[in-house]
């Protein structure tokens, strides 16, 4: 009897031991904790890149480019040249009216081959035949901005079809960074009907154009 108890404080003395062991051991593999972040600084990097600003626009070579682009306009409807009129325009969206008749403008033509009836239709027309873009082919005033990442304009020509006389001209314009400028917007007004129609006493009828010269200030 005293034999088996002496094996029985042996073995509750070893299973004693053992669990000892166990528990340091548990406590020398247990992972450390994640280290802290101090308030305000995230453990990784979300800074996002700067956004690239849009270079400052080059007014005076604007201005000259867009000259160009009218005076080619200009040459190319006088010398009735529908292939070298299409290449100054944006044939997708071109909007292009002349108003000379009284109070009976010229509805605005949109779209390349409306634009291309209607071009034809006054080089042939009743009273209209050998009708001259007048009195010259330059541009006074201009707006030109960005919009997004493209540069827009409208501009004023104080010239018109069939007049020698002042009327005007009202243009706007895209750059494209391919093609240059394209004129997207074209209408022209005799003086007799600047009344309603033009842009210091009336409302011009391109939208575009309108909307530019509300937006922006005069490229000086």
């Amino acid at each position: 009897m005293q034999l088996r108890l002496t094996w029985l404080v042996l073995v509750i003395f070893a299973v004693g031991i053992m669990s000892i062991g166990i528990v340091g051991c548990g406590g020398d593999t247990e992972e450390e904790a994640p280290e802290k972040t101090t308030a305000g600084t995230p453990s990784t990097p979300t800074d996002q890149p700067a956004v690239a600003e849009r270079p400052p626009i080059d007014f005076a070579a604007e201005k000259q480019a867009i000259q160009k682009v009218y005076s080619a306009f200009y040459a190319a409807f006088n010398d009735e040249d529908i292939k070298a009129i299409q290449e100054t325009v944006e044939t997708s969206s071109i909007v292009f009216g002349t108003i000379f008749a009284g109070n009976e403008p010229v509805p605005l033509a949109i779209g390349w081959k409306n634009v291309e009836i209607g071009i034809k239709g006054l080089w042939i027309g009743i009273g209209t035949k050998g009708a001259k873009w007048g009195r010259d082919d330059k541009l006074a005033d201009f707006w030109i901005g960005y919009k997004g990442s493209k540069i827009e304009a409208a501009a004023i020509g104080y010239n018109c079809y069939k007049g020698s006389f002042p009327g005007e001209t009202h243009l706007y314009l895209i750059k494209d960074p391919k093609d240059g400028w394209k004129i997207h917007e074209l209408d022209s007004s005799t003086e007799n009907n600047l009344g309603i129609f033009g842009f210091h006493k009336g409302k011009p009828r391109a939208e575009e154009f309108m909307r530019v010269t509300r937006e922006k200030d005069k490229a000086e």
